[in-house]
């Protein structure tokens, strides 16, 4: 008889920042009042609204305790970032919100976690950091990119993030906490 070898759980996750429900009731505010909101697309569900920092993918257990481990370590600066902006990326097809100007202390985060994470074998993407917030996904025919009043969020934390995929979609279950100082 043979032994089939034992499957190894693996979980698909992300370091993200995650606002804070008035953030994120602002956010949906300013988006429900723009005519992007009426375009053809599957709006993302506002309970899953986040930036990323790093998406890192299908992971081990041994995998995502290194991750964890090395996320601990991390010692950066609180931050405002100040979403003032709508684009789009093309070939996903993803409608988005954005920053114009990316705050010092959210580069120095992101780099620290790149650099933090090699330790576990993860090698961050070698194209730009573009941080955006995610509002549409397979938007078909993008409108002119209203401008709006910029959304001031206080960032004071970052998450680490399961992706559980479900029927209805995907739902983002927060998995840690990481302060910030």
């Amino acid at each position: 008889m043979q032994t089939l070898p034992l499957k190894t759980k693996t979980s698909r996750i992300f370091f993200a920042l995650w606002p804070n429900d008035a953030t994120r009731k602002r956010i949906v505010e300013t988006f429900k009042h723009s005519p992007q909101y009426n375009m053809n697309g599957r709006i993302i569900r506002p309970a899953n609204f986040h930036i990323t920092l790093h998406f890192i993918g299908n992971v081990s257990e041994i995998e995502l305790q290194c991750l964890q481990q090395q996320a601990a370590k991390i010692k950066s600066r609180k931050f405002t970032l100040s979403l003032d902006h709508y684009s789009y990326f093309q070939k996903p097809r993803v409608y988005w919100m954005g920053l114009k100007t990316i705050p010092q202390s959210l580069e120095i985060l992101h780099q620290k976690l790149a650099s933090a994470f090699v330790e576990c074998d993860y090698h961050s993407e070698q194209r730009n950091y573009t941080p955006h917030l995610s509002l549409m996904r397979k938007v078909t025919h993008p409108v002119y990119f209203e401008t709006f009043t910029p959304i001031k969020w206080d960032v004071n934390e970052f998450v680490l993030v399961e992706s559980l995929a479900h029927e209805n979609g995907v739902e983002y279950k927060i998995i840690q906490h990481y302060g910030l100082y």
